[in-house]
């Protein structure tokens, strides 16, 4: 058995090595010692991605219909190894397109499509995730922050926390849950999605000092914080729940 690489994927490495060669600015080193979440490399990441994108890039490990190239598998690893051996100047846009720019793809309404993989896919796109709460720390069936179903969305108030790049993104992949009250099931099973605008009112972003990096962790507070309908992910309480569900698009 073949446990190297094939000449074909040595030969894609040496191209991701030419291109980052010929994108990174001679100061690289000094914006990348920041951190991904920085100001700094965040608002390089935003001019490096578009540029990333022009050299097909940036999604290629997306379905074509989605403008991607599907690209195999091995190819996306080795690009991730070259970013993050090169300081990840994607910043923190390497978590859209490897994760939630799939998650999208898969449950995501044509409408939501529309709205959200252009700026990931143009590298315009900022995303944070807010799961891990004070109270339930990881454990996703003890989340608390509420999601109140109200006309025409919801209505969210809770608080998340260690939540990464919170301060520069734009949207936030938010995990909430539907009381008991208005239908809601215990555990998981009352769980929401929403792709929260960020600069919606009722939203306070508050950083945590870290050894990791500038701007990478945050708690985020939500009071009372409005998110329509059509940012609903799927249904409420149905997601984890298809043993089919696969993604390849992963570092």
């Amino acid at each position: 058995m073949e446990f190297g690489w094939s000449a074909e994927e040595v030969s894609h490495r040496k191209w991701i090595r030419e291109v980052l060669d010929k994108l990174l600015p001679s100061n690289w080193e000094s914006i990348s010692v920041h951190g991904p979440g920085s100001d700094a490399q965040t608002e390089f990441s935003r001019d490096f991605c578009r540029n990333l994108a022009a050299e097909g890039l940036l999604v290629s490990h997306w379905p074509v219909e989605h403008g991607g190239e599907d690209a195999p598998v091995w190819q996306q690893f080795i690009l991730g190894e070259e970013m993050w051996a090169a300081g990840e100047p994607r910043g923190p846009q390497y978590m859209n397109v490897n994760w939630v720019g799939p998650v999208l793809i898969r449950f995501g309404t044509s409408t939501q499509l529309d709205k959200f993989l252009p700026p990931i896919r143009h590298g315009d796109a900022v995303w944070c995730q807010g799961f891990s709460e004070p109270e339930a720390g990881s454990d996703l069936a003890a989340l608390r922050t509420q999601a109140v179903p109200v006309e025409g969305g919801y209505r969210v108030t809770g608080a998340k926390i260690w939540t990464s790049y919170a301060g520069h993104a734009g949207r936030c992949f938010l995990l909430a849950r539907v009381p008991s009250s208005h239908g809601g099931e215990k555990g998981k099973g009352g769980i929401v999605i929403l792709l929260t605008d960020m600069t919606s009112p009722g939203i306070r972003v508050k950083q945590i000092p870290a050894l990791i990096g500038e701007g990478d962790i945050h708690e985020v507070f939500f009071d009372d914080v409005f998110v329509p309908s059509e940012d609903r992910l799927g249904e409420e309480g149905r997601h984890g729940k298809s043993s089919s569900t696969h993604f390849r698009m992963r570092e």
